[in-house]
């Protein structure tokens, strides 16, 4: 029983980090009153502890066979489980270092020290964000001269970045430092540069740029986070038009050598933010007209930089801008041959029609739109069904997350080839943060979904062995109430598969009404009985989860005084847990889905704005052909011929009435002609 309550009160911590963190996704946090920190999402600190005070009570627990033997291997075990990637085990493993009684003496070490660290980095890991940030601030209570207060303080700066609560995670972290737990030791200079980074991404959020430019400018070289702030002050100058002031900032980054000594004072966000401060300095010296600094810059992205295309195509563009026609158009040929399928590819077809446009060339201009129109009228068709089959959506998005993961992970990525349609969608769509985030609280979501019931059933067996006269006693029969709450939690379990089956249901005949294969009549009456049976399953999961409720108090009515409350209350919750693990996993599901759609109806409309275009290219190119004849018709009939008629007429005046000129037919040789310019 020992071993099995541990485990479990553990994983229950971890569950409800995770569905805090989940939670805090997908509904806005209101703001604090001004001058008042916010206040801490619903969380146990300590549950675990409280657990292991009443085992050791009741006599279950030995805090004197704790040494620092057994705290040394425990640590190795638990370290062992994180670097295989166990990390939901490792824990709770280290859950039963830092919050047993075995361990309060030893709490000055360092080994226990470190297992505090390793907590937060395992929950970290096993997708408890918020579990994770309880254990880091067990750390910082330590003060700055603690050996895990700065990796600590790190960790949850990172957290802050990864779930965009600047203002939150911060007011947690200065928290302490007013509670006292800083000891009067003033912060090192590094985390006071994370803290202003964190104020000032928070200002930026809120609109104030001013405050915002204000905190990262107190950000030194030796910060990690430098690089960072200097780009987010040059796009803050760029939204308040003062070009040459976020040129200067943007400078500052890409002109760093890379092997200047504060270059290696970055992490792994150093090289794409040169990249993006690069890209950035192009576009402002495009935007004031300095189209020949512009190509430089874009002339500095890397090869294997995921910004080439964008810096190929807007080269280009600045080429086009600045008449450097040649140019432009080698750029243009470039992008198409070696990221024939990349998010610019339509754009960059256009444009190679406009430079030979632009170059009277207008047969070949005419090409041009015709390729483009030829290529972009099948992929406009289906992403126009796409739009309209929520199965093809999903399926698009599948692919380009997984193409997202194999790029983040330094994979390179088959460009495929131009007749194929799906990889030419796929190309075009550009995954938003704003949605990969979401995808991860949906999967995140759907894991704590599955896993609820089960962990609801081992609370459910756990409450059933702490019944018993004697403390730690296991029943081997099962009684009325037992009997009662297994039945309740087996039919609220069949309501739910019923609940999904109707959702499939629903699917599966939306897909039938688009594909024309089940007629309208039909589907409406279908539609009727499903939501008639919807409304019927709804009230009787509400009757079923009430006696489940009542058949779960129940259980415990027996257990020992101490561990009765405890039992009782996590038994609630892990129910609560479930129930509400399934109504937000709907939510998210629910904002995931209008997020793609809205993003791939942007995405058909931007397409087809550029085949419209495409056509009026064509056009232009019909016209301006057109005119051109119309000219030399012009001079033909005033008496002046075309200037590539100017040198066949000038040999053909040479020769008499009664000559005849006969071309040469031998071979030239090369040497007579070496360098005769």
């Amino acid at each position: 029983m020992r071993a099995s309550l541990t485990i479990v009160a553990a994983t229950s911590i971890i569950a409800l980090g995770a569905m805090g963190t989940l939670g805090g996704i997908a509904r806005a946090q209101p703001e604090p009153p001004e001058g008042e920190p916010p206040e801490p999402p619903d969380r146990a600190p300590g549950a675990t502890a409280i657990y292991f005070a009443e085992l050791e009570k009741l006599g279950l627990v030995d805090a004197s066979t704790g040494s620092k033997e057994t705290l040394t291997r425990d640590l190795d075990v638990a370290e062992r489980l994180l670097r295989e990637g166990a990390a939901g085990d490792a824990a709770v493993a280290l859950y039963t270092i830092v919050e047993s009684p075995r361990y309060t003496d030893f709490s000055d070490f360092v080994e226990y020290q470190n297992a505090e660290y390793y907590l937060g980095v395992a929950l970290h890991q096993a997708g408890a964000t918020g579990g994770a940030l309880d254990a880091f601030e067990r750390v910082l209570r330590r003060g700055p001269e603690a050996p895990y207060w700065g990796p600590a303080h790190r960790r949850a700066v990172d957290l802050a970045i990864e779930t965009r609560d600047f203002a939150g995670t911060l007011a947690r972290i200065e928290s302490l430092d007013r509670a006292g737990g800083a000891g009067g030791t003033p912060i090192t200079p590094n985390a006071a540069g994370e803290r202003a980074y964190l104020r000032g991404r928070a200002a930026y959020v809120a609109g104030d740029l001013v405050a915002a430019e204000g905190q990262l400018a107190q950000i030194s070289k030796k910060s990690r986070l430098y690089s960072s702030a200097l780009y987010l002050r040059g796009v803050i100058r760029t939204r308040k038009g003062e070009w040459r002031d976020a040129a200067a900032a943007m400078c500052e980054i890409a002109d760093t050598p890379d092997d200047d000594k504060f270059t290696f004072v970055v992490d792994e966000r150093y090289f794409t933010i040169k990249d993006l401060a690069r890209l950035g300095l192009g576009r402002l010296a495009h935007e004031l007209a300095e189209y020949d600094d512009a190509y430089y810059h874009y002339f500095q992205i890397p090869e294997d930089s995921v910004h080439l295309p964008d810096a190929l195509f807007e080269a280009a563009w600045s080429m086009y801008q600045k008449r450097e026609l040649a140019t432009s158009r080698d750029l243009t040929a470039e992008l198409d041959r070696t990221f024939p399928n990349s998010p610019v590819w339509p754009e960059a077809g256009l444009l190679a029609g406009y430079v030979e446009l632009a170059d009277c060339k207008f047969d070949a201009s005419r090409k041009h739109y015709d390729t483009l129109i030829a290529e972009l009228t099948p992929v406009v068709a289906e992403l126009d069904r796409i739009r309209k089959d929520p199965d093809a959506r999903g399926e698009l998005f599948r692919r380009a997350l997984d193409r997202w993961r194999s790029e983040a992970d330094g994979m390179r990525i088959d460009q495929g080839a131009k007749k194929d349609v799906t990889a030419r969608v796929l190309g075009l769509l550009r995954l938003d943060p704003a949605f990969l985030r979401l995808h991860d609280a949906v999967t995140g979501m759907r894991r704590a979904t599955g896993e609820a019931p089960g962990i609801a059933r081992v609370w459910t067996g756990l409450a059933r062995q702490s019944r018993g006269q004697k403390v730690g006693a296991v029943s081997g029969e099962t009684t009325l109430a037992q009997d009662e709450a297994a039945d309740a939690a087996a039919v609220e379990q069949d309501l739910v598969r019923l609940v999904e089956e109707i959702g499939r249901a629903r699917a599966e005949l939306a897909r039938g009404r688009r594909a024309r294969t089940v007629p309208d009549d039909v589907a409406a009456e279908e539609e009727s009985r499903l939501a008639e049976l919807e409304k019927r399953v709804a009230a009787s999961r509400q009757k079923a989860r009430a006696l489940s409720d009542q058949a779960d108090a129940a259980l415990t009515a027996d257990a020992p005084a101490g561990l009765r409350p405890l039992l009782d209350a996590d038994v609630v919750a892990i129910r609560r847990l479930e129930s509400n693990a399934r109504a937000l996993q709907t939510r998210l599901e629910q904002e995931a889905e209008t997020l793609s759609q809205r993003t791939i109806e942007q995405l058909y409309k931007d397409t087809k704005r550029v085949l419209d275009k495409a056509r009026l290219g064509k056009v232009d190119a019909v016209i301006g052909q057109k005119r051109a004849l119309d000219i030399k018709v012009q001079d033909l009939a005033a008496g002046r011929f075309p200037a590539e008629l100017h040198g066949k007429l000038w040999e053909q005046g040479l020769i008499g009435d009664d000559e005849e000129f006969w071309p040469f037919q031998g071979e030239y040789w090369h040497d007579e002609y070496e360098g005769f310019r």
